[in-house]
């Protein structure tokens, strides 16, 4: 079997056994990450980081110990990103997502709109929370809460249609905010 990988202006590079047998790994690895609960980018990032570090390091292992070595190093670096993200949402939450923070509307035209926010469930609250009072993107939105942009996007729309039901339940017309 051929391994040939495309570079971006459509050259091909042909690989070595070696290079092959690494290539290999790496998609291993990247299975290996996604069922361990990493997300498809996330695993192939890091099967990727870890195959460079390999062809690009000096180290000359047998060809057994090859594979338990790049096994080993993904493992640490997917638990190095877990702690990093499992930090950075810990640090969202303390300082952005509780009642301190909240928005308090100055006027008590927007008190019914404040409470149907509250009304909503926490996955639509807090997609409208940051789209629209923290001014984050949906590629920011989704980021932050680990989920594609296309849920965030489903997120925003059904939020949207929730709040409007809730709105219309209570006699208010929701363009009136």
């Amino acid at each position: 079997m051929e391994v040939i990988i495309f570079k971006e202006r459509g050259e091909r590079i042909k690989l070595d056994d070696y290079e092959k047998e690494l290539v290999g790994f790496a998609h291993e690895i990247s299975y290996y990450l996604r069922k361990s609960g990493a997300s498809p980018e996330q695993a192939k990032d890091i099967s990727q980081d870890i195959l460079v570090k390999m062809l690009e390091s000096d180290i000359v292992l047998p060809f057994e110990k090859m594979r338990a070595w790049m096994y080993r190093a993904a493992i640490r670096l997917y638990i190095d990103y877990y702690r990093r993200d499992k930090k950075y949402l810990d640090i969202l939450q303390r300082d952005f997502f509780h009642e301190a923070n909240d928005l308090k509307f100055e006027t008590p035209d927007y008190l019914p709109l404040h409470q149907a926010i509250e009304k909503l469930s926490d996955r639509f609250r807090i997609v409208l929370d940051l789209y629209y009072f923290q001014d984050l993107s949906v590629k920011e939105i989704a980021k932050v809460l680990h989920v594609s942009v296309s849920k965030v996007k489903v997120d925003l729309m059904r939020g949207r249609q929730e709040l409007r039901k809730i709105l219309e339940k209570e006699g208010y017309c929701y363009e009136d905010f």
